[in-house]
């Protein structure tokens, strides 16, 4: 049939049935267009070249794999998965389901919802699957869909193993929150099956059982983990050392530091590091070591972070070894340290970085003085009001009020030298006033959890929690509209009742002179200086600037330095982490398994047998091994059984040797 479309611009004799057939004719392949069938990737498709070998009324099913379906001729590759998918179907009806035959080749399901409740009546419901020697693949040879009994919340083949494969995801991810009862609970509230307590114990424990394989199968693949972050980040620095041991590569320390980390931190953070180490909680024992600074708007920016087995001076020397290679800190000049008094993170700084600003943590000082000095509660606001002193004249005279205070205080202070760790004595050009390492030590509480966790685990949960923490700040930084950072309006906003009741003097070349009460300041707009120093040591106008400021009318932004500009903020934030991959794609590094890295010797799980105290050298060791059995006595004194320190003849000799003299008395 051909179309003939008639032009209505061309004058000629009109034929209304051709027009009739040629709208009918469109209609009907609009209609084929609309009848097209709707394609899905997760559906088996059918062909019409495949044998017809059920029977010429074979019906093709439509069911997805894995939605806990059963129908005739559906096959499977063993037993297994078989009772897996019948497992599957119990949870999705909720019947009383139970397997009646075991063969090797073959294997039955029945449905057990009436049974016992009235002679004669069962449920018909049944599967009957087998494999055949000429088709080894199982297939379902007998199907009867049809159930009489309603469900009653029981089933028995819902067990232990099912139970854990169920909740093993959500044990991974949270352990504390998938605890017995809960796990009772929401089995019974979305499958609406009843278990016991005990069956959801023996479950945990089971999948806490098979998450501890997995992570031990991927600390032996922490190469193959190292490799995936090179492959995912390139030019990060990956160290993973090891120690051969009687033909074994033992553990001994773990380093990463992320391209884009340091970049970043190079070109648009302030030269400042605090670094700290805290403890690990899992099975493989040792220390969290992490080195961080600051952004622009005075907020933590993680840089590096290493595993070591002790913290000691070689450990450390390694690791601000590798900080000095990768930020490039030379002999440290020009770059500021913070951390506490550890004595091998300070010889390790001594060596590798001589020249740089290592200042100490005034909160690790009070707490080594409050051993020794608890009872003085006045110490503490002194000993902080002599850190955060701007400028010589203030230090003294804090010092001054502590001499006066107590004399052993001021002793025990001065041991300490509080030039290192006082605000007056710090280099001007950092703009950091930081007399503390808290940013440190709550970045180290953030991973409370993360340190709960196995190794690979916990290395994950950290650049997680770094590349989501970059990617928060980086939309909060892009979007901000002021030309300062938000931490430059707060502490200004701190300032304004002061500097609002300053009285201002003007000079010449820009310089003021700014009185309150007594006090009298020098501050020059210019040279962005002010004589109580603190200007210069922070970067954003003290409250004598700030006054001058307001006084003039001027815009407090302009008066602040560039690291807490909205730019610097937005180029801490335009790079970050890239996503990694999981274990099932880690680079393979093809080193054969003997040089796979072992836990160090002695971290392993312990036994019952191991964590069992200690007895004592008199006790009994029957001690309450058996209810029946008497408790021996011993002696505390001679180390006999049968009597206590109280009985003892031979403490009863010495104490009357003691009273009676050798001599006679005169």
């Amino acid at each position: 049939m051909s179309l003939v479309v008639h032009d209505p611009d061309v004058v000629g004799d009109v034929d209304p049935e051709g027009e009739a057939r040629d709208q009918v004719l469109i209609e009907e392949m609009l209609n084929e267009w609309t009848d097209e069938p709707q394609f899905r990737h997760d559906v088996y498709p059918e062909s019409d070249g495949e044998d017809n070998a059920d029977g010429p009324e074979r019906v093709h099913t439509h069911i997805r794999r894995g939605d806990r379906h059963l129908y005739p001729k559906q096959t499977f590759f063993s037993g297994v998965a078989i009772k897996e998918a019948v497992v599957d179907y119990a949870l999705r009806t909720g019947c009383n389901l139970k397997q009646y035959r075991y063969d090797q080749d073959k294997i039955g399901f029945k449905c057990v919802g009436n049974d016992g409740k009235e002679e004669g009546v069962r449920c018909e419901w049944q599967v009957y699957a087998a494999s055949l020697p000429n088709d080894p693949m199982w297939k379902i040879r007998k199907f009867i869909d049809k159930h009489s009994c309603i469900p009653n919340g029981e089933c028995e083949m819902f067990k232990v193993l099912h139970i854990a494969r169920l909740f093993v995801d959500k044990i991974r991810e949270n352990l504390e929150f998938y605890m017995p009862a809960k796990i009772e609970e929401l089995i019974k509230e979305q499958w609406k099956i009843s278990v016991t307590r005990n069956q959801c114990q023996a479950a945990r424990k089971k999948a806490r059982q098979w998450i501890e394989k997995e992570y031990d199968d991927q600390f032996a693949r922490l190469r193959d983990y190292a490799a995936e972050i090179l492959e995912s980040n390139p030019d990060s620095h990956v160290e993973v050392d090891c120690l051969n041991e009687e033909g074994k590569d033992m553990f001994n320390r773990f380093y990463v530091c992320f391209d884009s980390l340091r970049k970043t931190w190079k070109d648009s953070c302030r030269p400042l590091l605090g670094i700290d180490g805290c403890f690990l909680k899992n099975k493989v024992k040792g220390q969290l070591l992490v080195a961080l600074g600051r952004d622009a708007n005075n907020k933590i920016y993680p840089v590096a972070w290493g595993v070591v087995k002790v913290e000691n001076t070689e450990n450390w020397v390694w690791f601000v070894k590798n900080l000095k290679e990768d930020l490039g800190l030379g002999d440290g000049e020009g770059f500021i340290m913070l951390s506490d008094r550890q004595k091998g993170l300070i010889k390790a700084v001594s060596l590798e970085l001589p020249s740089i600003e290592h200042r100490m943590c005034v909160q690790h000082i009070y707490g080594n003085l409050k051993k020794n000095h608890g009872s003085k509660t006045r110490m503490k606001p002194l000993l902080w009001n002599l850190a955060w002193a701007y400028n010589e004249k203030d230090y003294k005279q804090h010092l001054e009020k502590i001499f006066y205070y107590d004399t052993v205080v001021f002793n025990d202070i001065m041991k300490t030298n509080p030039m290192s760790w006082c605000r007056a004595f710090q280099r001007r050009g950092n703009y950091c006033e930081d007399v503390d390492n808290n940013f440190t030590e709550s970045f180290n509480g953030s991973l409370n959890k993360a340190r709960e966790k196995p190794f690979v685990a916990m290395l994950e949960t950290i650049r997680r929690l770094a590349m989501v923490r970059i990617a928060k700040r980086s939309v909060e930084s892009h979007t901000h509209t002021g030309s300062c950072t938000p931490y430059v309006a707060l502490v200004l906003s701190a300032e304004h009742k002061f500097a609002s009741l300053a009285k201002v003097s003007t000079s010449t070349n820009g310089m003021y002179e700014v009185r309150h009460g007594l006090d009298s300041q020098r501050v020059c707009l210019k040279s962005y200086t002010c004589t109580c120093q603190k200007w210069q040591i922070r970067g954003i106008p003290c409250e004598h600037a700030y006054g001058v400021i307001l006084d003039k009318k001027l815009a407090p932004e302009d008066y602040v330095c560039h690291w807490f500009r909205t730019s610097t903020w937005k180029k801490n934030y335009t790079d970050g982490l890239c996503p990694q991959r999981g274990p099932k794609f880690w680079p393979e590094t093809q080193l054969p398994a003997v040089f796979n890295p072992q836990p160090p010797e002695g971290e392993k799980n312990m036994t019952k047998e191991d964590k069992k105290r200690k007895k004592g050298v008199n006790e009994s060791p029957t001690k309450k091994a058996s209810k029946n059995k008497k408790r021996i006595m011993h002696c505390g004194i001679c180390g006999t059984a049968d009597h206590n320190s109280r009985g003892c003849q031979k403490k009863a000799k010495a104490s009357q040797s003691v009273l009676q003299p050798s001599q006679p008395e005169p």
